[in-house]
């Protein structure tokens, strides 16, 4: 068996005291290429929410790496997803966003797919001798919900959603978030020129907020803000509400690419993805859940605030790709004691390149 050229105990070291991945992880189309398929097809990623799927046929479609997905509620009510890929000469199956389908047809030859994934119908399927509809369904993903939140897993032997959510769940309810109450009212999406892993490694640290972020840190007390990195597949933030004892903002990030921040007051949540595009480029999807009915002046001011810092961050994002494409350095150095985040997330990264 081939070594994997990735397992390199000399990066698994360095990590441990602090290291920063090598500065080519960020940048190599070959790193990317493994990252898809070590990392993105075979966790669980956050693609979308119930609402979207409220009646039998409704669909969205989205990519897990560079799978394409489609997203369907059946006739038996039930959420399921696929690989959007025609078993015929893999063409994409269904090409629009969202929408409803009675059944799922390829744009390209017109093959039929039922809306739990079997061919119904190909033209011109009784000219050939032997067509065994049966062995043509569409390759099926694994699909869980938490609350409205959907997760698909590409693998197979994919184990359940909740040995990945661990105690999160409970974190969540001690932060004053109720899923049956929240309804998603508000989506934002920005392109981002920078490697997937520098936009959630930004998120999983506050060192840099006093910085760059001074609104944020008008409201934030971000002298005494915490970082939780005990759990395997998500690390947990405190930010405390500067002049206001006992109130705060949790964040939560969960392996590989989904970044939570959760509001008390009101009870609020964004889900956030972070969708790879190539080495240099990613995606970033900001879901807003409300509870309740919330004003729209409220909506708008969450909105406005969230916008405000993300666009600071594409700033630095964007000058970390630039820096680290440059071959200027090899590595970076974390302040650990404000970049532990980081570190669990990078070694989670390794761990998944490196394995067998």
């Amino acid at each position: 068996m081939a070594s994997n050229r990735y397992a390199d105990p000399a990066i698994a070291s360095a990590l441990e005291r602090g290291d920063t991945l090598p500065a080519r992880w960020y940048v190599d189309t070959d790193v990317f290429q493994a990252e898809r398929e070590r990392i993105f097809h075979r966790t669980w990623q956050y693609v979308g929410h119930v609402e979207q799927l409220k009646n039998a046929g409704d669909f969205f479609t989205t990519h897990l790496g560079d799978m394409p997905v489609v997203v369907v509620r059946d006739t038996e009510k039930a959420i399921r997803a696929f690989a959007n890929v025609c078993r015929h000469r893999g063409s994409e199956v269904v090409l629009e966003c969202a929408g409803n389908r009675k059944t799922l047809q390829c744009h390209y030859h017109g093959w039929t797919y039922n809306l739990d994934g079997t061919l119904r119908t190909a033209p011109r399927e009784n000219e050939q001798r032997a067509f065994a509809k049966e062995t043509l369904s569409l390759a099926p993903f694994g699909v869980e919900t938490w609350g409205p939140l959907i997760f698909v897993n590409p693998s197979p032997a994919a184990a359940p959603l909740r040995d990945v959510l661990g105690e999160l769940p409970p974190i969540f309810e001690r932060a004053g978030i109720d899923f049956a109450q929240m309804r998603m009212l508000w989506r934002d999406v920005y392109e981002i020129a920078s490697n997937w892993k520098i936009v959630v490694e930004n998120f999983n640290e506050c060192y840099h907020c006093p910085i760059a972020h001074p609104k944020f840190s008008e409201v934030i007390d971000t002298n005494t803000y915490r970082v939780e990195t005990d759990h395997e597949y998500f690390s947990t933030y405190y930010g405390p509400i500067v002049g206001s004892p006992g109130n705060g903002v949790t964040y939560a990030t969960l392996w590989p690419n989904v970044l939570f921040s959760l509001y008390g007051n009101p009870p609020n949540l964004q889900a956030t993805s972070i969708v790879p595009i190539d080495a240099g480029h990613s995606r970033q999807i900001v879901d807003y859940f409300f509870n309740g009915d919330p004003t729209e002046a409220q909506i708008r001011n969450d909105v406005e605030f969230s916008d405000l810092v993300t666009r600071e961050d594409i700033v630095l994002c964007e000058s970390v790709q630039r820096g680290l494409r440059s071959g200027a350095i090899e590595h970076g150095k974390l302040m650990l004691s404000r970049e532990r985040g980081i570190q669990h997330f990078q070694k989670l990264v390794y761990r998944f390149l490196s394995a067998e």
